[in-house]
């Protein structure tokens, strides 16, 4: 009997200790599934916590509030500071807000990760630009030729813009004009907006020529575009193709009449067609007749440009010239006795017409931009190449 109250009470404890053990166990997973969901909640609540001060972040800097995002993004970087796209953002409204080199940190921390990011490399070669740094052309060719998450013919596009834009700042006509002939050869030939776009910055480029092609291009996919027809109208008369000019011009006005630039560029055509002394086909009397008003409306010119100079035309009794005003207007005079010559001397036409063009350069020089009837006849001048002419009779 006491044997069997001893095995039942081995037996009893036997139960007990793994009873314990299995209680332990169940209490043990039970805490860390307890921890787990605690660690879960954590890290959901930071999760959203940093994808809220995100979103606000980058609303504010659309609304271009950069400081505003500068704090939101700072918050949101907090939770989940790792996170690229928030330190890039970061950089972003940094630079917005004219913190370059804070904005550096940032960008070079991730590029020194990902150097082949086409929208790191964008933002770093924005910002060595703003610096005139001329690595900025570095990192535009690598953002041009880098990966990127989504678009990216669309970023491709908007980087060469961007390098563009640094060559005309600084001055470098001929590589300002290749970015925009590499930028026009990847643009589809349906995308009349940006193929007229394109032919707007090689106008300001100084390449009328191939801003001419690209017009022309945009129009034969959409032959009633207003930017295109006005723009092919401006690279024509750049070009020195006036008459060419006039069908692009009427077009655009057409389609708006009040297009003030259209308008002033038909006029300016006109003015110049109907100016120029040297067009083939011109009768005895027509060529002299637009010699003379050429030369009366230079002459006047030149004395109200001085009058608004506080310079006179007239050199001291006795002396000769003393300036430019003087120089030019005194061999001005000096051509008024051939006026009644001119028929069947088209060496004295030229000699006049140069005179024109001289007092024109220099009207343009000292008293502003020209206009309406004096721009036409500068133009004139500028088209036949008088002014080695110009300058000889000067000196």
């Amino acid at each position: 009997m006491e044997e069997v109250k001893k095995k039942k009470t081995r037996g009893q404890s036997v139960w007990s200790r793994e009873a314990w053990l299995v209680a332990s166990v169940v209490a043990l997973a039970g805490m860390f599934a307890l921890t787990g969901l605690a660690v879960s909640y954590y890290r959901g609540k930071q999760s959203g916590l940093a994808a809220m001060w995100f979103e606000r972040g980058n609303a504010a800097l659309k609304a271009n509030h950069p400081r505003q995002a500068i704090e939101d993004l700072r918050n949101a970087l907090s939770f989940a500071p790792n996170n690229s796209t928030f330190q890039l953002r970061l950089a972003q409204a940094l630079a917005a807000d004219n913190q370059i080199d804070s904005a550096e940190f940032y960008l070079f921390d991730l590029w020194s990760r990902e150097p082949g990011s086409g929208e790191i490399n964008l933002e770093l070669g924005r910002l060595e630009a703003r610096k005139g740094n001329p690595d900025a052309v570095r990192y535009f060719d690598n953002a041009i030729y880098g990966s990127w998450v989504s678009h990216p013919i669309e970023h491709r596009f908007e980087t060469r813009v961007d390098l563009f834009h640094y060559w005309l700042d600084h001055g470098n006509q001929p590589q300002a004009q290749a970015t925009l002939l590499a930028l026009a050869a990847e643009t589809p030939e349906t995308d009349f907006g940006h193929l007229a776009q394109i032919g707007e910055w090689q106008m300001q480029a100084g390449d009328p020529r191939h801003a001419l092609e690209q017009f022309q291009a945009a129009l034969r996919v959409n032959s009633r575009y207003e930017q295109a027809l006005g723009g092919a109208g401006a690279a024509e008369i750049a070009i020195g193709q006036y008459r060419d000019a006039i069908p692009y011009l009427r077009g655009a006005l057409r389609l708006n009449s009040r297009d003030a630039q259209a308008a002033a560029g038909l006029k300016l055509a006109q003015l110049v067609l109907a100016s120029d002394p040297f067009e083939i086909g011109l009768s005895p009397e027509e060529r002299d007749a637009r010699t003379i008003d050429a030369f009366l409306a230079g002459q006047a010119s030149l004395a109200a440009c001085a009058t608004q100079q506080q310079v006179s035309v007239e050199p001291p009794e006795g002396a000769g010239p003393q300036n430019a005003f003087q120089q030019i207007w005194t061999r001005g005079k000096s051509l008024r006795p051939l006026v009644t010559h001119l028929r069947g001397q088209p060496q004295n036409v030229l000699q006049f017409m140069s005179f024109v063009y001289a007092a024109e350069n220099l009207v343009a020089d000292e008293c502003g931009p020209l206009e309406g009837k004096d721009k036409a006849l500068w133009l004139i001048g500028k088209e036949h190449r008088l002014t080695k002419v110009s300058n000889q009779a000067t000196h």
